[in-house]
């Protein structure tokens, strides 16, 4: 009798699919990650190389992230002991769904990797949809948690694909309601530097954690993402965090940048906040091309007279990447979304879309 080598594996993870990333031809344009497109300046890319060049690399790293909570600390003006950090907000999100016992709920369509992360450690996530305009209303969810065991509610702010920002004050009163029920709230604030509105500015509850991630700001390379909590939180997690999570290499740079880059950084994010003011309208004079006012770094648009799927490959073979979102939620039926890029890049972007639209 022969035994079937995978049997072994979870039956619910043999038909499983991950978060997929496409593998774009070289030369194309990428404008579906969400991606900062401004480079660093060649002087900072040479204080990066001397200073990891010194780094002793036969010894683990700072397992507390000392140096990094320091900086971190002074840019958000919380305290070091409220702050932990994972490799992307990612690690930090499948420590803390580790972490609890209950349901994992969360308004659809949002970030894929909530659900995804939930399945993969078999913890049930309920996903209820926000209205058809993509607004969050917090009074749903006496409906939607009442009878569910204590866990988390994510709601992220601005939202990914949508572009949507809730305002603060719906996004403390969902933390009452949530609070009221045992869950505690995770507010994901990864397109925060394009909106400007964060709850570390308002009154926090103990039951309100903010996840920020550096990426969107242009270090995406780096996979650099903390949570801001109550020390309690940060101690859980800290039992749940692997060892070593934060590699020398990453904790130096992240260091030299917050201290002498960070201001760089946030002119590029004022620049391409003016760059998606002008791509949306650009965007808006197509015929039957919608896209949805952006709080983030990119924009949903609903496209009419062609298929999603069919717009995606002829953007892909004129040499520009975007994401078909279409088949994420029924709510996303019939559109994309595009990052912004540089002036040019949206520009070639533009020509490209106004080409497939019309066929």
């Amino acid at each position: 009798m022969r035994v079937d080598p995978m049997s072994w594996v979870r039956d619910d993870l043999k038909n499983a699919r991950g978060y997929h990333v496409l593998d774009a031809p070289e030369g194309t344009i990428k404008l579906d990650a969400m991606e900062n497109p401004f480079g660093l300046p060649d002087s900072v890319q040479a204080s990066l190389a001397e200073a990891v060049a010194s780094l002793p690399l036969n010894r683990y790293p700072d397992p507390q992230a000392k140096d990094l909570r320091r900086e971190a600390s002074r840019l958000t003006g919380v305290s070091p002991e409220k702050l932990i950090f994972g490799n992307g907000s990612d690690e930090i999100l499948l420590n803390l769904f580790l972490a609890t016992k209950g349901t994992i709920v969360a308004p659809e369509p949002t970030f894929s990797m909530y659900r995804i992360i939930s399945g993969s450690i078999q913890r049930t996530f309920k996903g209820f949809p926000l209205r058809a305009d993509f607004s969050f209303d917090p009074e749903m969810l006496p409906s939607v948690l009442s009878g569910e065991p204590p866990g988390v509610l994510v709601l992220a702010s601005p939202n990914n694909p949508t572009g949507v920002a809730y305002p603060l004050k719906n996004l403390f009163r969902a933390a009452e309601i949530a609070r009221d029920y045992g869950f505690v709230t995770l507010l994901d604030e990864a397109y925060y530097p394009f909106h400007g509105e964060s709850a570390l500015s308002g009154a926090q509850g103990e039951n309100l954690l903010v996840l920020r991630t550096f990426s969107k700001m242009g270090l995406a390379g780096l996979r650099l993402g903390f949570l801001v909590a109550p020390e309690p939180v940060i101690q859980l997690l800290d039992v749940l965090r692997l060892p070593y999570n934060m590699d020398s290499l990453t904790q130096r740079a992240a260091v030299l940048l917050m201290k002498e880059v960070y201001p760089l950084l946030e002119q590029q994010v004022k620049e391409i906040c003016r760059l998606r003011e002008d791509l949306f309208q650009k965007m808006q004079d197509i015929p039957g091309v919608f896209p949805v006012p952006s709080r983030a770094n990119f924009i949903l648009f609903r496209v009419k007279g062609v298929l999603p799927s069919r717009l995606f490959k002829v953007l892909l073979e004129k040499g520009i990447l975007v994401r078909d979102v279409s088949g994420h939620h029924p709510l996303l039926e019939g559109t994309l979304r595009v990052t912004v890029g540089t002036s040019e890049e949206n520009a070639c972007f533009l020509k490209a879309l106004k080409e497939g639209i019309a066929g």
